[in-house]
């Protein structure tokens, strides 16, 4: 029988909506099936895979789009109460901490093989408390992106980068702690400790080291990294015009730099008008920045069939699956011999090759009590409004501090 692209379609658009459908082997007496819960916004992405799968290993999978900014809420509910998914697809890293706190999550074992098929830092996403709770579907990092006619060759130093050079998107309410992160790691100050369990609620940059970085946001300030508030058109156009030239962003700014906006309507082509680079380092250590990754957990569910959800979270962790998101979204995927075929692309290898050191953002309840205290402080620091960095650095690590101790 023919399928028709609109049939898909309104497949497609159903799941997005919230609905359940179910997908592949019909469903009949002693098959087995398993309920996943994916982000609405991306059934499209992971229906293929999910559908490949399903059919392969005659199970009935039923997907149910939802909005993933309630989701977790959601779990905490019905996942004790034997309502919930046995799988979660789609999920952000960071959440590892805070379902896996709430008994929502149930510890997977990663085979040596699957663990050799990964990028490191991706499958360490997921890494909570010494135990690997999901795995890694694809990734994204920010890097250093340049004008080529600017600045033919990559510096490799914060040093060799003049005032009004380097652009980084930041409120000067706000800050940016993100963007700003591998400027601050290359001090020696990373957000915590972690150990090879994984991260720590012990903040790591309470130190001479995070007091280096307040000094040196404070001395470069906005003559340095341009003016805060900088609006969006205003930095792609920069960019491509080489009035600045260079800019810490992530591959969402790509389309943009490539065609455009009505200030600057030129096209510009990667490797020939701009190219994307490693972070140098501005303090003198690696310059690491933060890593997201989007993957998939097994539930605690009491109805939970791990086997057959162990298998499909694996399947999509892998090579197929991982080329699929490729070809779907332009993700970058975190199995390795995907990566290697979506690295035909230029940005998707650029970006990759320059996230290779990058830390995966902390995944740890503790960060929520951080982002909003650290960024006001960047702001204080490069606005010319700190009289003393170290003093004002001092009091933002006390007041997360005690913000984590409750």
């Amino acid at each position: 029988m023919k399928i028709r692209k609109s049939s898909i379609a309104a497949a497609v658009a159903t799941l997005a909506a919230g609905s359940m459908l179910a997908v592949s082997t019909p469903a009949i007496a002693n098959t087995p099936t398993l309920l996943v819960w994916v982000d609405s916004a991306r059934a499209a992405t992971f229906k293929p895979s999910v559908d490949a799968w399903a059919k392969a290993n005659g199970v009935t999978v039923t997907l149910t789009g939802k909005d993933f900014g309630q989701v977790r809420d959601q779990a905490k509910t019905a996942v004790p109460a034997g309502t919930g998914p046995d799988l979660l697809i789609g999920a952000a890293h960071d959440w590892t901490g805070s379902l896996a706190s709430a008994g929502v999550l149930r510890p997977i074992t990663v085979s040596a093989a699957t663990a050799a098929s990964l990028a490191p830092n991706a499958t360490q996403a997921f890494l909570f408390g010494g135990k690997q709770y999901g795995l890694p579907f694809y990734t994204e990092n920010i890097a250093l992106v340049r004008n080529l006619k600017a600045a033919p060759k990559a510096p490799t130093t914060g040093a060799q980068i003049k005032n009004g050079e380097l652009q980084i998107g930041y409120s000067a309410t706000g800050g940016d702690p993100y963007h700003f992160y591998p400027v601050q790691s290359s001090f020696g100050a990373p957000v915590f400790e972690s150990t090879s369990k994984g991260w720590t609620s012990t903040l790591g940059m309470d130190n001479a080291a995070g007091n280096r970085f307040a000094q040196y946001l404070a001395t470069k300030g906005e003559k340095f990294f341009a003016k805060a508030g900088k609006g969006w058109d205003d930095m792609v156009c920069d960019i491509k015009s080489g009035k600045v030239k260079y800019w810490i962003t992530g591959p969402w700014a790509i389309s943009a730099i490539e065609n455009g906006n009505s200030k600057c309507t030129t096209k510009s082509v990667i490797n020939k008008n701009f190219a994307i680079s490693a972070i140098p380092s501005f303090g003198g250590k690696p310059a690491q920045q933060f890593m997201g990754a989007k993957g998939g957990f097994i539930t605690n569910s009491p109805s939970t069939d791990v086997v057959n959800a162990t298998q499909l979270l694996t399947y999509l962790a892998g090579k197929d699956a991982g080329i699929s998101y490729f070809n779907i979204d332009s993700f970058t995927p975190a199995n390795r011999a995907a990566l290697v075929v979506a690295s035909n692309d230029p940005v998707i290898a650029a970006f990759a090759t320059a996230g290779r050191r990058a830390v995966p953002m902390p995944n740890i309840v503790a960060m929520d009590s951080v982002w909003d205290k650290w960024g006001k402080t960047e702001a204080k620091l490069l606005t010319g409004k700190s009289t003393n960095p170290a003093a004002d650095w001092k009091a933002m690590t006390d007041a997360i501090k005690a913000s984590i101790k409750g």
